[in-house]
């Protein structure tokens, strides 16, 4: 049934995928980013091809009833202040410290307390994953215990410490390797009636269902993940059960819990760790937000049910301002976010009322990747910005939002993060797609062409890139034998995929080259016969008549 358990308000070890915004518009962004620079360099033919990369929008949820006139979501003069406060913030070392630094979206108000709260929730555990491991490997667990009563004694007492050793867990002891599995066996051995032992452990193998899980729908998941994904839900349901008899207070252990639930389609489990959860925190921000994700509609559950939980949840947001965040799901979660039939105006009212206060993680992703395919560039990078503020792990977000900075004319920042995605990700072709278009937009070619080929060595199939460089190829240093090739691969990569064609017959029209008659002739005989492509073939023509 759960085809994503979301990690957005407790990001476990190295898997934290979010919702479905994981789903990334990187690729859709180069493409729009590639044919606009064309466009300003000047292409000799291919340039006619732009207006059909953009691919359709997603479908159509529900309809938005505009009320009245609706004004921009923010000004420009906002937006640049955002991105100068933003990149200031981001220049800070320490995690922490950056997050609380951080500029809130312009052109709404976020409550300072909410994001602080946030802040600290994701990024400021009471006992760190190196002093924990530290403790374990030196044989001091009853060290380690008592940092952990004291964080559970601070979180049920003490203003600002909400979520404290619910946090400390998701931070600590959230890993999904075998690494953090051996750990969590030798704090076991020393420790095998330590009900922090048995949460942390239970919490552990959680991750590890999860990782076997993983973030595809059932029907393309293999039957041996699931059994592997059983087995460590097994395994982790004994722990926290042990946990919270031991200590009916081991707040972790039931959010561990309720993810297990929801993992193994165990609604009847989830829920009963849900009313043990809320017995001891009734104002637990863990237990509220997996709630309201167990009940999107995609789960089984109704917009509807989420608006109940949410607003019960707001009954205690005097205690714990975590709790704001869940109000952004109020209309329907990530769903909405990502199917409105949005227009610009109604993308900026989405803006406005949705993301009035600050949201979790999945969220962002959502608004974000969806801002993005609805054309909204602007929208699209406060909302990446404000999730790499929170989590600045997601690569391909920040990947994304690189491209999207292009678009907004800061290339030099853009030039910025593909130099520091490159050492982050050497391995990654499109941090180096982002070096060579920020190059490109700066007016350097010549590197830029140097980037792109590096990212062909790691991807030599990757068809945008090869888009790229060939555009550099036709229109400013006329490498046409380059240029020739790239042609020619890109048409036998994707044959169906007109820019590979529109690129050979810009070649041959202005090198010029051989074979245009043949090239306009077989375009015409694969794409002809296609209903809707008459304009289509009429541009390839017109390149023969230039």
């Amino acid at each position: 049934m759960f085809g994503l358990v979301s990690l957005g308000y407790a990001r476990l070890g190295d898997n934290r995928t979010v919702g479905t915004g994981e789903r990334d518009m990187t690729s859709r962004v180069r493409w729009l980013l590639v044919f606009g620079l064309i466009v300003v360099t000047g292409a000799v033919g291919w340039t006619v091809y732009l207006g059909h990369v953009t691919p359709p929008t997603p479908p159509v949820a529900r309809a938005r009833v505009r009320k009245g006139p609706i004004q921009p979501a923010f000004t420009e003069d906002q937006l640049k202040q955002f991105l100068r406060d933003a990149r200031q913030a981001e220049a800070i070392p320490d995690p922490l410290q950056r997050c609380l630094a951080y500029p809130e979206p312009p052109g709404v108000r976020w409550s300072k307390a909410v994001t602080s709260a946030y802040c600290h929730y994701l990024l400021d555990p009471a006992v760190t994953e190196a002093q924990a491991r530290e403790l374990i490997e030196s044989g001091h667990v009853a060290e380690l215990d008592q940092k952990l009563a004291a964080a559970q004694q601070a979180q049920f007492t003490q203003e600002g410490a909400q979520s404290l050793l619910d946090r400390t867990y998701n931070i600590a002891f959230a890993g999904n390797t075998d690494d953090a599995r051996a750990l969590m066996d030798a704090w076991l051995r020393q420790a095998p009636n330590s009900a922090y032992a048995l949460a942390a452990s239970g919490t552990a193998y959680v991750a590890m269902a999860q990782r076997q899980r993983g973030s595809a729908y059932s029907r393309e998941t293999s039957q041996s993940s699931f059994e592997a994904m059983h087995r460590l839900i097994e395994r982790a349901r004994d722990d926290l059960d042990r946990a919270v008899a031991l200590d009916p207070k081991m707040t972790p252990a039931y959010a561990a819990m309720i993810h297990a639930g929801a993992l193994d389609s165990d609604r009847a489990y989830a829920f009963r760790a849900a009313k043990g959860a809320l017995a001891v925190d009734p104002a637990s921000f863990p237990t509220y937000g997996r709630l309201v994700w167990m009940s999107q509609p995609k789960w089984g559950g109704t917009v509807a049910q989420m608006q109940r939980i949410v607003d019960a949840a707001q009954k205690h947001a005097p205690q714990n301002p975590l709790l704001r965040l869940l109000l952004s799901e109020r209309s329907g979660g990530e769903d909405y976010v990502e199917n409105c039939a949005c227009d610009p105006l109604d993308e900026d009212d989405l803006y406005r009322h949705v993301f009035a206060e600050a949201a979790p993680l999945r969220m962002l992703m959502s608004a974000g990747w969806a801002a993005a395919n609805r054309n909204n560039i602007a929208l699209s990078v406060v909302y990446r910005s404000e999730l790499l503020r929170f989590d600045a792990s997601q690569v391909d977000h920040r990947e994304s939002r690189a491209f999207n900075l292009i678009m907004l004319g800061e290339p030099a920042w853009a030039l910025d993060e593909g130099t520091a995605l490159v050492k982050l990700a050497p391995r990654d072709e499109t941090a180096y797609d982002v070096l060579g278009q920020a190059h490109r937009a700066l007016g350097d070619a010549s590197q830029a062409a140097n980037d792109f080929e590096q990212a062909l060595r790691l991807n030599p199939t990757d068809t945008w890139t090869l888009a790229a460089v060939g555009d550099i190829y036709v229109n400013v240093t006329h490498e046409w034998d380059k240029a020739w090739t790239v042609a020619n691969r890109l048409v036998q990569l994707n044959p169906d995929d007109p820019q590979g064609w529109f690129m050979r017959a810009s070649i041959q029209r202005a090198q010029p080259r051989e074979g245009l008659e043949q090239t306009v002739s077989d375009f015409a005989a694969r794409f002809g016969k296609v209903p809707g492509n008459d304009a289509l073939v009429a541009q390839m023509r017109a390149i023969r008549q230039r």
